[in-house]
């Protein structure tokens, strides 16, 4: 039996090797393959978080100085207190004071009011918690006392901060506070005063 010639087969076998390449060739241009859009960093972030920026830090001694200046900063007495309403930036209401004391900002400087639940536990429009629990032990002056976090949004929640202890035994500590009664005040709590618990800027300086 003769067989075919091996140069005969290698011509016919490059020429159905051209032909099958122009025609994947054709259905390519004919059906352009679209590639796979890449995920931006903006939709790849977590939904609801705002971008990090970070806080700024405030001495201790600061954080009471600039509460103190509400006590006379509307016509020249207390700061009415106001849950829509607000003074240089600030918002008028426990939360909105606390964040003036710490000076609290966004990534533009201007400032960031947090709220009693957002102090605590972030959320959307905050890049995140800005206190942490801590023991009546601990408390220093800078620090703040209220209930935070969850339940505490509107008129649930409140939060003060500390300057110091009334009485040796610390059953008793004094506060400056914005509250619903008048505006800013300076005033004296007991321990018990409505369970409320200490909490320590995460951005505290000492001094």
């Amino acid at each position: 039996m003769r067989y075919p010639d091996r140069r005969v087969i290698t011509v016919v076998l490059g020429g159905l090797l051209a032909a099958v390449t122009m025609t994947g060739s054709a259905l390519a241009d004919a059906h352009p393959r679209v590639p796979r859009p890449m995920m931006s960093a903006a939709l790849a972030a977590t939904p609801g978080r705002a971008e990090a920026a970070p806080m700024v830090p405030t001495k201790r001694s600061v954080a009471i100085a600039r509460a103190r200046t509400w006590l006379t900063a509307w016509h020249g007495g207390p700061v009415p207190y106001s849950q829509s309403r607000y003074l240089n930036g600030w918002r008028t209401d426990c939360s909105g004071y606390i964040s003036m004391a710490w000076n609290l900002q966004n990534a533009n400087g201007a400032p960031l009011n947090y709220n009693t639940d957002s102090m605590l536990r972030g959320g959307p429009g905050f890049p995140g918690p800005v206190v942490h629990p801590i023991g009546w032990g601990d408390l220093k002056p800078g620090d703040a006392i209220g209930f935070l976090g969850a339940g505490s949004a509107g008129d649930a929640g409140h939060v003060m901060l500390f300057e110091g202890w009334a009485d040796p035994a610390h059953t008793a500590y004094r506060v400056y506070e914005q509250a619903g009664d008048g505006g800013t005040h300076h005033r004296t709590h007991p321990v018990s005063y409505n369970h409320y618990k200490p909490y320590r800027y995460d951005r505290i300086l000492e001094g």
